[in-house]
């Protein structure tokens, strides 16, 4: 499946869970929530299920109310993960890091999107957004908005997660991930509206 199949996917309302690794982290909790928003902006139904709790002092992050904790409330994230039309797995590429909820999403009938930058990918996708050369998956979601000609609804809530994403896995951008490009696109989503002193 390519990206524009992706788009004519996104052209009708669907029901979307966002879901990324056991004990998530910045670029974790940046990448779900930034496309969460994203998704929002387009008019679907969008959940972000977590397969467990992540850090207290990731919890300002715009959208962290609506995030539903697996390990809380099981059967809620069950019900979701089985009446999805898409499942989209964020900073993982392997169902086995996302514990008891990898084999209800693997289960589901739900189409999968897998956006990571990580080696060695399971390929249990139906789309695969993949670059093992990008500093986060929060970049990825972001190349992949601009890739669907979308970058117009890259809001403050967008952008502010993303930025945090990507300032978080690149190390305050001192790791050498940390491309012309990395800065690039944290310019652009400062200009979108990105909280950076917050």
């Amino acid at each position: 499946m390519t990206v524009n199949d992706l788009r004519k996917e996104l052209a009708e309302s669907k029901k979307i869970v966002i879901t990324t690794h056991h004990k998530p982290d910045g670029d974790a909790m940046g990448s779900s929530l930034g496309l969460y928003h994203f998704l929002c902006s387009l008019g679907h139904e969008v959940h972000v299920v977590t397969p467990t709790d992540y850090p207290y002092f990731l919890h300002w992050m715009p959208g962290h109310p609506e995030v539903i904790d697996f390990l809380q409330d099981p059967q809620r994230a069950a019900e979701l993960v089985a009446q999805a039309d898409w499942v989209f797995c964020l900073d993982f590429n392997n169902l086995s890091r996302i514990n008891e909820l990898g084999e209800l999403v693997r289960n589901s009938s739900a189409k999968k999107a897998m956006i990571d930058h990580h080696l060695e990918p399971e390929g249990f996708e139906d789309f695969r957004y993949w670059d093992t050369t990008s500093c986060a998956a929060a970049e990825m979601v972001y190349r992949l908005i601009v890739d669907l000609d979308m970058k117009n609804h890259i809001n403050k809530d967008v952008a502010t997660c993303l930025y945090t994403g990507i300032m978080t896995d690149s190390g305050s951008f001192r790791f050498p991930s940390t491309t012309a490009n990395v800065h690039r696109i944290i310019a652009d989503l400062i200009d979108a509206g990105a909280d950076n002193s917050r």
